[in-house]
């Protein structure tokens, strides 16, 4: 029944199909579906302006997917200088800032309060209201040491 509507359409099917994939793209989001869309929609037109049969018209659209996801995705997928890099990494935007301590640190663990959060870090042993300077973050845990 598909096949049979397909057949009907002719190269309108290419378009339709071009469409709702691009449809689809706003579904899912991810810069890949819409590649395809355009392949097809592409293909649909080169289907209505010559006489091509099936197997070619699928060898056609086949490689514009391909070389359009390729070129299209090193297009798109460059890197965004950004003034505020650890805009979503907040432990990594607290390197290099000097707190005080709240609590001491003992056996290499304690806890320090950045503004609204409490903070674990690890470090030399040192009595609260020391001085120190966060060296590194790994996830949720700061490095801490000594501020002169």
């Amino acid at each position: 029944m598909i096949a049979e509507t397909v057949r009907q359409l002719g190269p309108w099917s290419w378009l339709i199909g071009g469409v709702v994939l691009l449809a689809l793209e706003l579904l899912i989001p991810g810069n890949v579906i819409v590649w395809f869309g355009v392949a097809a929609m592409l293909t649909g037109g080169l289907a209505l302006a010559t006489d091509f049969g099936w197997q070619a018209e699928l060898i056609v659209f086949i490689v514009l997917a391909v070389v359009l996801a390729i070129v299209g995705r090193r297009y798109f997928a460059r890197q965004v200088s950004s003034d505020r890099p650890f805009l979503n990494e907040r432990a990594r935007r607290l390197v290099g800032g000097t707190v005080i301590l709240g609590e001491p640190i003992a056996d290499g663990h304690g806890r320090v309060r950045i503004d609204d959060t409490t903070w674990r870090v690890v470090g030399p042993d040192l009595p609260s209201g020391t001085r120190v300077r966060i060296s590194g973050a790994d996830g949720t845990v700061l490095s801490v040491e000594k501020a002169e």
